[in-house]
């Protein structure tokens, strides 16, 4: 049969390899992570530049950057994981018309710098940072016969979650985002991230029923989430009712610390 390797074993240093012994140069990416994660706070930023920042199909992107400049392929394996539980995340959380609220969202930021965003152009640009990512890396990692250790589901999940709390201190980034269904979004995300091994495997034996069951399995949230009637009327509802509750210029504006006892407050701040 062809022979595979397993993504577990790099005898070779990866190249700039920050750590001598770290074999997945994983130092390299937590620095990467660190960096990302301070980003947001960075003051002048437009509205739509500091949500980039903090969106993690972003932080995915430039993971991918870092990995084909600095040639980290021993990071595919994650990349994959975090690409496939990306674009899975995203189609059930923007499914039956919250794609569209999102794309307003990010065309009423964009026109604040004299930019529009039209449908096909979102369209496009959607595909090109969730769904090829994972394609491509999958794609690879077949060619070269590797296949996915489970402990980069693992890495995935942590990685997501500490991003998640670290941008909004819970799960449900209604506010990064527009609203929409975190829960299931979540479900889509863990359960496409724990298939990934599995679909790998599939596909690098060429096993293609088993490939298609994985692969239904992981769009099970996806496809429960697409299915429901009511979910396109409860999320147009939630976004209008935030657009009105917070104007677009404000949502990437940095919350203001809160105000201590001693601290007078700001209209008396002026009279000293």
């Amino acid at each position: 049969g062809k022979m595979t390797r397993h993504s577990g074993v790099h005898s070779v240093a990866p190249p700039y390899q920050l750590i001598r012994g770290d074999t997945y140069n994983l130092t390299l990416g937590v620095v990467i992570a660190v960096i990302l994660a301070a980003c947001k706070d960075v003051r002048g930023l437009s509205p739509f530049a500091r949500l980039q920042l903090r969106a993690y199909t972003v932080w995915n992107l430039a993971f991918l950057g870092v990995r084909v400049a600095l040639n980290q392929a021993q990071w595919d394996s994650f990349l994959a994981v975090n690409s496939f539980g990306i674009a899975c995340g995203f189609r059930t959380a923007m499914c039956q018309g919250i794609g569209e609220n999102m794309r307003k969202k990010l065309a009423a930021q964009l026109a604040h710098d004299g930019l529009d965003l039209p449908p096909w152009q979102f369209f496009f640009s959607d595909h090109a940072i969730h769904t090829l990512p994972p394609l491509v890396l999958i794609t690879a990692l077949v060619r070269r016969a590797e296949r996915v250790h489970p402990m980069n589901c693992v890495y995935v999940l942590a990685c997501s979650t500490w991003f998640a709390f670290r941008q909004g201190a819970q799960l449900d980034s209604s506010d990064i985002y527009v609203p929409h269904p975190w829960r299931r979004a979540w479900l889509a995300i863990a359960t496409s991230v724990l298939c990934t091994p599995s679909l790998v495997d599939a596909l690098i034996s060429r096993k293609r029923g088993k490939a298609a069951l994985v692969s239904l399995v992981a769009l099970v949230p996806y496809l429960l989430a697409r299915l429901d009637p009511g979910l396109r009327q409860k999320y147009k509802f939630e976004f209008e009712l935030s657009r009105l509750n917070r104007p677009v210029a404000a949502e990437a504006a940095p919350a203001m610390p809160p105000r201590c006892a001693s601290m007078p407050p700001p209209g008396l701040a002026a009279l000293h």
